[in-house]
């Protein structure tokens, strides 16, 4: 897939992003910083640290490490801020286009910020050795996909921490009910995979109709569950140059046919798929009806079923402790971990959401926040938090940490992917085109439009999103330099 862009380096970014009026607005800012938000103690650097929920046991960890880097930094006082799902991304917007951002911010790489200057690149830290490796930089020990994914422009804009991924989590105790096997080593070719679903697809009650459903996915803004389907056909999204929209092609209507053929012509997957929430999904295969024998989710599963049986074992514990009634809970669930599908002709892949990774917010002003807050970042994402990684099933970051997995028994089958697998592409205006690929996607699964429709709308759509970026930008350019944006001073025009 293409997703990775490489462009040559051009004029600064806050320069065509916002010219004399950005640099009003960080002095601005830093007249309101100087006025408003948390305060060091006296004689101590403050750095800012917004991130989002954890696991309660990464959230415990982080805690403590923030104590840590602290105790190891005397000179630095870390104020700490937990930002909702709800909220946070809203929040931390209005924060960061207000010039008065954090110093330091957990989530995956939002370009947008690296387009307005606001944030630090970070190069010269991954390139400093790390201690006891042997002369190795902190960047050579960081898998490349991984590494790719918070660049831009031959600059890494963030820290990176761990890599998400899709997987399939089979309902064990229903394969059990069905007489069907989980798939040898984790995988299956298309054929198997729809005869299985088959199977798993049933009337329990004896009523005539469907209670079990094979398997189920979402669809949606940022919704990437049915993505790998259409990977596994060989869908591509932008080209290497960041050009050039590459959604609208054969591999992306083939992959959209699988999709509506598994509720339609196989009738193997829950209703509704173009309009299925994640609750949906998660309460058919986790509920007290188990309506789902497989779901596509993102590895926060794996271990978000172990937290579930833990408490539902707790919950009858203590209701046998206390002599009080159960009440109408679900049993807990046995589980398995697949890959997607393989489908013909091509080789197995897998999907990803992204990079987990932490950004660092430039602070002209105070640049010894800047500088405590990148430290800070790499002391938690590559220094010490690659092993919290196993509590959270996330795939560390380093190349050298890929045994905190090796022994995982939910991993087995997929760590080996886990690496390579297909992270949305590092371009500005990505999430404006998934917006368009998603609407499109859930238009033909709702059946409102066909395929070959939905899939050209796509590639119009996107390429007319990509034009207008490159248009805004390379115009902005020209005013800058009296050059297009990438054409070498001393080159004539079309040389």
């Amino acid at each position: 897939m293409s997703g990775q862009t490489k462009h040559r380096k051009t004029a600064p970014r806050w320069l065509w992003a916002g010219g004399a009026l950005g640099a009003v607005a960080l002095s601005a800012g830093a007249l309101l910083s100087a006025c408003l938000g948390p305060r060091a103690p006296e004689g101590k650097i403050l750095v800012e640290f917004w991130d989002f929920p954890r696991l309660p046991a990464v959230s415990e960890w982080l805690e403590e490490k923030i104590a840590e880097f602290e105790e190891q930094n005397p000179d630095v006082h870390v104020s700490f801020t937990r930002l909702s799902w709800g909220r946070g991304v809203e929040r931390l917007d209005i924060a960061a286009f207000a010039n008065r951002p954090p110093d330091l911010a957990g989530a995956t790489l939002q370009l947008k910020y690296v387009e307005a200057g606001l944030l630090e690149p970070l190069d010269r830290y991954l390139d400093e050795e790390m201690p006891g490796g042997g002369g190795m930089t902190w960047r050579e020990d960081i898998h490349p996909e991984v590494l790719d994914a918070v660049q831009w422009e031959d600059e890494t804009w963030a820290f990176p921490w761990y890599k998400e991924g899709f997987i399939i989590l089979l309902n064990l105790d229903i394969l059990e009910e069905r007489g069907v096997s989980p798939p040898e080593d984790g995988t299956w070719d298309w054929d198997t995979f729809i005869d299985k679903m088959q199977r798993l697809t049933f009337d329990r009650t004896g009523d005539g109709q469907t209670d079990v459903y094979g398997i189920g996915f979402n669809t949606g803004r940022e919704k990437w569950e049915a993505y790998p389907f259409l990977f596994g056909e060989g869908m591509e999204l932008i080209s290497e140059d960041g050009r050039t929209s590459l959604v609208n092609s054969e591999a992306t209507r083939r992959g959209i046919q699988r999709l509506l053929d598994m509720e339609f012509e196989y009738q193997v997957s829950l209703p509704g798929a173009g309009g299925i929430t994640d609750d949906t999904t998660w309460t058919a295969f986790t509920g007290r009806d188990r309506r789902l024998a497989a779901t596509c989710q993102g590895l926060w599963a794996i271990n978000a079923v172990v937290v579930q049986n833990q408490r539902l074992r707790e919950a009858e514990e203590e209701a046998r402790r206390t002599g009080r009634p159960l009440g109408d809970l679900p049993e807990p669930v046995r589980v398995a971990v697949a890959h997607y599908p393989r489908m013909p002709g091509q080789e197995q892949i897998m999907g990803s959401y992204g990079i987990g990774s932490y950004m660092v917010f430039r602070r002209p002003h105070a640049p010894e926040r800047t500088e405590a807050a990148a430290r800070l970042a790499r002391f938690l994402t590559l220094e010490a938090g690659q092993e919290i990684n196993r509590e959270a099933g996330l795939l560390p970051s380093r190349i050298s940490k890929l045994h905190v997995l090796e022994d995982h028994p939910m991993f087995e089958n997929i760590l080996d992917y886990l690496p390579g697998a297909i992270s949305p592409p590092a371009h500005p205006v990505w999430r404006q085109m998934d917006h368009v690929i998603g609407q499109q996607l859930q238009l033909a699964l709702l059946r409102r439009v066909g395929v070959d429709e939905a899939v050209t709308n796509m590639g119009e759509r996107t390429q007319m999103i990509l034009d207008d970026y490159w248009h805004s930008r390379d115009a902005a350019e020209y005013a800058l330099t009296g050059r297009p944006d990438g054409e070498e001073a001393g080159e004539e025009p079309g040389q």
